[in-house]
């Protein structure tokens, strides 16, 4: 092989990977959830931990109903949870950024509308109520990409808009359906630099 045929060659591949050189890529290492929510169970399972250039890291949200009868759950957007983003307060104010989360669960809704690539999100203001019956529960798989975080730290999964928290009833006495759901985050490096 002549010299300049092999430099070429060799400096291809390696140009092609500069845009991922010292991207940084981020991993969920823990998930810590509180809630004191009546006769409604919430749990949270990570089913990816990475953030990689690859794919998104991934949560499986599960709500189950462990009540003797039927309950409604309202939401906004998407049942049960609604549409949720990533913040660095549980209580983020106005002009906090959110990141948002987003679900397979969007796309088989017609109340969530997501530009091609997702940089835009939009909600119908119309509630979703629906009744989770006794024993039953729900699954919901939220992502999060990993060009979308800020950085490492500690973050909190909260509704996406204000004013479109879910809620439940067993009655006619909507309750918000609260729940305090942290996440730590870690930074790491694809390739030193």
């Amino acid at each position: 092989m002549k010299r300049r045929t092999f430099i070429t060659a060799s400096v291809l591949p390696i140009a092609g990977l500069s845009g991922c050189l010292g991207d940084t890529e981020y991993q969920i290492t823990n998930t810590a959830i509180e809630t004191s929510l009546d006769s409604l169970s919430l749990s949270v399972r990570l089913a990816v931990a990475d953030a990689t250039i690859e794919r998104p890291a991934a949560l499986r949200l599960t709500l189950e109903n462990t009540a003797d009868e039927p309950i409604r759950i309202r939401s906004y957007g998407s049942w049960p949870f609604g549409v949720l983003a990533l913040a660095p307060s549980p209580t983020p104010g106005e002009d906090t950024r959110r990141t948002t989360l987003f679900s397979p669960s969007y796309e088989t809704t017609d109340r969530v509308e997501v530009d091609r690539g997702g940089s835009s999100l939009s909600v119908d203001g119309t509630p979703i109520t629906q009744p989770l019956d006794a024993g039953e529960s729900v699954t919901r798989r939220y992502e999060l990409h990993g060009d979308d975080i800020p950085n490492g730290g500690m973050y909190y999964i909260v509704e996406k808009f204000d004013g479109q928290a879910s809620r439940y009833s067993r009655d006619d006495d909507w309750r918000t359906l609260e729940y305090q759901l942290r996440l730590s985050i870690d930074e790491k490096r694809r390739l030193p630099m």
